[in-house]
């Protein structure tokens, strides 16, 4: 929601995307954030393309992970731990989504929550810089409007500064695990797992699908 806010300040018209991956609780919920923005800014300035099911990319990047060995996973890639592994291939399930949304909707920025101070390992610079290479190679620039906030506390507050109470609107996933404390070789890890593992599938995964609709529901 703040990111939205941002973005409008700045000037932008804003289009909102949920993401579901089979894995979380209150995907519903999400619709009535969009709803307290349109109530603020107009519906000229954000508009909802509703919840997006990822659990079948997701899925694609898991396969063939989960069935490694952990001293085959250590040796080839360091050491990560499986939240981080999950976290990573949830979001980049999410990043082909609306590399795909974003070709069929010439849309040429994205921007999403991440915050350093959340503690996940795709959410640190050396990370979120491949993910704006990444988004480089299609022609999009990713924005990362919270990035630097540093608590909870200020998120909340900026929220109250603009008269919107900080009430949760979000969806929440039930594998999602910061980390505890800034771990490096969790992090080295995890680049080595996308840049090795994770990333030469992208390209087959946005070919394939780069025509379709992805389901807003399972029919």
């Amino acid at each position: 929601m703040l990111s939205t806010i941002f973005l409008i300040e700045q000037g932008f018209e804003t289009i909102l995307v949920h993401y579901d991956n089979a894995l979380e609780l209150g995907s519903k919920n999400v619709k009535n954030g969009y709803y307290r923005l349109v109530k603020k800014y107009g519906e000229n300035k954000v508009k909802y393309l509703g919840v997006k099911k990822i659990d079948a990319i997701f899925r694609t990047f898991i396969k063939d992970f989960y069935n490694l060995k952990v001293d085959e996973i250590l040796k080839e890639y360091g050491k990560i731990s499986f939240s981080q592994f999950n976290c990573l291939a949830c979001r980049l399930s999410m990043y082909v989504t609306t590399i795909i949304l974003c070709k069929q909707l010439n849309i040429s920025y994205v921007a999403d929550g991440a915050r350093n101070s959340q503690m996940f390992a795709i959410e640190q610079d050396d990370m979120l810089n491949l993910f704006k290479e990444l988004f480089k190679e299609y022609n999009i620039d990713l924005l990362l409007p919270v990035k630097n906030l540093e608590n909870d506390f200020d998120e909340k507050n900026e929220l109250l500064v603009r008269g919107i109470i900080p009430k949760v609107s979000e969806a929440k996933c039930l594998i999602g695990m910061p980390l505890y404390v800034n771990d490096s070789e969790i992090l080295n890890a995890s680049i080595n797992i996308y840049k090795k593992f994770l990333y030469p599938k992208i390209y087959d995964l946005i070919e394939k699908y780069k025509n379709i609709e992805i389901g807003d529901k399972y029919l």
